[in-house]
């Protein structure tokens, strides 16, 4: 599949501003709180988007929602059947984050621009979501039905360093290339990272990061958060 052409890009950026344009008149609480730095931080992450995701969306979706302390989250979801993969955004500020959900190799990776990092882990394909979760997830949101049943999954990130990226394909590599990438291991449940520390998560540790259905945690036992 081609990448997308620079025209393709400005085109694809001049319509997400408009739309973001478009939701800050329909919320007004949103407009009056929205400054114009917050906008162009907006729209600079959604040229970054096009770039670590050069694959062209067979299904795509753009929302606004509020976070937990009233935070605006502008989100975006792509998904590409054909290639298995879906690719989720959220730009919040300093909690904005990435992800790539790679179903062909069972790779999950999640970058956290503002923490520097990116974290690598392996699918379990037992109890994650399939990718027609993401097509659910989009048109229960468009057809205004109920929302799905979310899920958390929570992972401990370790010092291992990933070496090499593009044996997780372009997807995955286009995400974390020139940002330290590290393994992490999943848990069924809140792990405690640091000794004698509770570390769920929020907590010391750790951090929590909300994408689409999916609630993460990501605890680290050296000094990542």
């Amino acid at each position: 599949m081609k990448p997308l052409s620079l025209d393709n890009c400005l085109e694809f950026v001049a319509g997400t501003y408009k739309w973001a344009e478009h939701k800050l008149h329909q919320y007004s609480l949103v407009s009056h709180q929205i400054t114009i730095k917050m906008k162009t931080m907006f729209l600079l992450a959604a040229l970054l988007a096009v770039f670590i995701n050069p694959l062209q969306a067979q299904e795509t979706y753009q929302y606004i929602n509020r976070g937990y302390n009233g935070e605006t989250i502008y989100n975006t979801v792509d998904v590409h059947e054909d290639v298995k993969i879906a690719v989720v955004n959220a730009y919040s500020g300093r909690g904005t984050s990435h992800a790539v959900f790679d179903y062909n190799q069972n790779i999950i990776a999640y970058h956290l621009p503002y923490r520097g990092i990116c974290v690598l882990a392996h699918m379990d394909i037992n109890t994650f979501p399939l990718l027609g979760r993401f097509q659910e997830f989009i048109h229960s949101r468009r057809e205004k039905k109920k929302e799905l049943e979310e899920i958390r999954k929570h992972y401990e990130v370790t010092n291992q360093l990933v070496i090499n990226l593009s044996q997780f394909g372009g997807a995955v590599e286009g995400l974390c290339w020139g940002v330290p990438t590290y393994w992490a291991r999943e848990y069924p449940r809140a792990y405690k990272c640091l000794p004698r520390v509770n570390t769920g998560i929020g907590a010391s540790g750790c951090l929590g990061v909300h994408l689409c259905f999916i609630h993460v945690g990501l605890c680290g036992g050296f000094h990542l958060f």
